[in-house]
């Protein structure tokens, strides 16, 4: 790292040198080239540009903006996309302005475009050591995709894809791949008549990432778990350099990361989610209580799009969402990201977002909004708590009034279903596919507008829960809903809430919904030992199997995450995941890395 001039901080630059490597000519590769660090507290201009005989281009997903404030981290991603063979090189110059900058502001680049002909492969490393890139030029067009596994007998697979108009050569990311280990892999294309064509076999042996950022993970299995991976998101813990995402296999082996580079002290990842395109969605963010104590400043805060090489395809920061809420004509400012993004059949993303109010008699309040971005990530429906919720409820955490920390979109009828943790509520907004007044329908919690019938009230109520997920294929009208019921500020009496001398406890529930008769009723209820309390965090997952998996964040620094069949009176745990060091906001199973595929 070369470092600015004197002052106060200093700003650094990551590498003076990038290699984009052997890449298939016309096909187009992303690469986060070079991160700039700004420690001075003032803000310092810049003006990226590329120069030289590389064909490439900077991108304007996940680059670095025009300004680079104090105390934040930026990435500069170049896209590098050879039409002809041979070596390349060129600069990527940062013009960087201001007196505690480098002198020397040029990132060298170099890259080389390899000719495939019809029937030839090239495999190249990408920026995650994990991952692949598989460029096959078939003989005849058709369908692709690529056979992977420690042997020839391959077992495993990637998505498929088409071959473009002219039987050009297709790309692939290969990933799933457990660290320093040599696999074989292939490409197939099925063309007509249902024939299948198969490439020579190649190998690609995987690095690692490094040792101070590897989760410990050790699994176990009781039975026979659904298959698939884990993908998991680890928020914070007592090592905070362990990665932030990333997924296992179902013994536990580390087979894909994430570990942003513009990734600063306080900076977390909730949550990341697989895209039906096969990119994964992320928030970064930090902690959204921070907000009461001031707007943190110099952190890191977007929702970025990733494809499996961890490459932005696509983001938007706080800065552009307020200046485009602005635009749109909506009279907000938010200060933050957090917890959870909702994908909509329509491809509009639901983020939650953190505004604050001042209150008389109150001071300044946080509370939440749902931001509505259609496909080009502009904003057209917002949802504002303090708009439609009564502010002088305040069980815990004032004034962090709400700490909302999930959003569910209900197919059935159109409208969302919010999990509002400092309320100890879900509430189910008119939302009606983006036509809706935003008004409460109703309140499923402590103090709402349902009736336990076979619980008594208050104590069998939620408490400061996490992660609503539907557990029947309806969503509307009389539903099972499964959450985790984390147990913080339980009301154990009415007026009465746990605490010493009276153990929280978590308990995992699937409850019965009826809309019209207002009754909630206990399908199923595992009730945890106080000794396995999970204040915060975590989720409920319904399996393939039939099968519900519950991921129990925050006992200390620590995770489990459980696999249990629910036909008997006692839950029957089949599979088991623990990590040390860290918490797992949360933990998913997919059945694969690739949307459709199942391993």
């Amino acid at each position: 790292m070369f470092l600015g001039g004197c002052g106060q901080g200093r700003v650094t630059v990551s590498t003076k040198t990038f290699d984009f490597g052997a890449i298939a000519v016309n096909t187009r590769v992303k690469r986060t080239v070079v991160t700039i660090t700004n420690s001075t507290d003032a803000d310092v201009p810049m003006k990226p540009a590329v120069s030289g005989g590389i064909e490439g281009s900077l991108s304007k997903s996940g680059s670095c903006e025009q300004t680079l404030q104090a105390g934040s981290s930026c990435s500069i991603v170049l896209t590098f996309s050879p039409v002809a063979a041979g070596a390349q090189a060129g600069a990527l110059d940062l013009n960087l302005a201001g007196s505690n900058v480098p002198a020397d502001q040029a990132v060298q680049l170099t890259g080389t475009g390899v000719t495939l002909q019809p029937g030839e492969a090239l495999v190249s490393s990408t920026n995650n050591p994990l991952v692949a890139l598989y460029s096959y030029h078939p003989i005849s067009p058709g369908k692709v995709w690529i056979d992977f596994g420690t042997t020839t007998s391959y077992g495993l697979k990637t998505v498929t894809r088409s071959t473009p108009a002219d039987t050009g050569t297709v790309s692939i990311y290969v990933a799933g791949m457990r660290a320093n280990t040599t696999y074989h892999m292939r490409a197939s294309v099925a063309v007509a008549d249902g024939i299948v064509l198969t490439d020579s076999d190649h190998t690609f042996t995987t690095t690692n990432f490094p040792s101070d950022t590897l989760p410990v993970v050790t699994a176990t299995n009781t039975g026979t778990p659904q298959p698939g991976v884990e993908l998991m998101t680890a928020s914070v813990g007592t090592n905070a350099t362990y990665l932030q995402a990333y997924a296992t296999d179902l013994a536990g082996n580390l087979i894909w990361g994430y570990d942003y580079p513009d990734r600063e002290a306080n900076t977390i990842i909730q949550p990341i989610k697989l895209l039906p395109n096969g990119n994964f969605l992320v928030t970064t963010s930090y902690p959204s209580q921070d907000l009461v104590n001031g707007v943190p400043k110099g952190e890191l805060v977007d929702v970025r799009e990733i494809d499996l090489a961890g490459n932005p395809v696509r983001d938007i920061s706080l800065n552009k969402i307020n200046s485009r809420l602005a635009a749109a004509g909506f009279d907000l400012i938010v200060y933050d990201f957090h917890h959870d993004v909702e994908v909509l059949p329509n491809g509009h993303w639901i983020l939650i977002a953190s505004t604050i109010r001042n209150i008389a008699g109150m001071g300044d309040v946080v509370g939440d909004v749902l931001i509505d971005l259609d496909t080009k990530l502009r904003p057209v429906w917002v949802w504002n708590e303090f708009d439609h919720l009564d502010v002088s409820r305040r069980p815990v955490g004032f004034p962090d009034w709400t700490h909302t920390n999930a959003v569910l979109y209900s197919t059935d009828d159109g409208n969302l279903l919010v999990s509002i943790r400092h309320q100890s509520w879900i509430v189910k907004v008119d939302y009606n596919n983006g036509a809706g007044t935003g008004n409460v329908l109703w309140r499923l919690g402590e103090g709402g507008d349902f009736r336990l019938t076979n619980g008594i009230d208050p104590i069998d109520w939620f408490y400061g829960q996490h992660l609503p997920a539907f557990f029947s294929s309806e969503t509307a009208g009389v539903f099972s809903l499964a959450l985790m019921d984390n147990g913080f500020n339980r009301m154990i009496a009415p007026n009465a809430v746990c605490g010493p001398g009276a153990a929280c406890y978590t308990t995992v529930p699937i409850l019965s919904i009826d809309e019209n008769a207002r009754t909630a009723t206990f399908l199923f209820r595992q009730v945890l030992p106080a000794s396995e309390y999970s204040s915060w965090g975590g989720g409920t997952t319904k399996l393939a199997n039939g099968d519900l998996e519950f991921d129990l964040c925050a006992e200390g620094g620590n995770s489990e995450v459980r696999e249990v069949k629910i036909t008997g009176d006692v839950p029957q745990a089949v599979w088991q995941m623990k990590t040390t060091g860290t918490n797992l906001y949360r933990a998913t199973r997919l059945p694969s890395l690739y949307p459709g595929v199942q391993w």
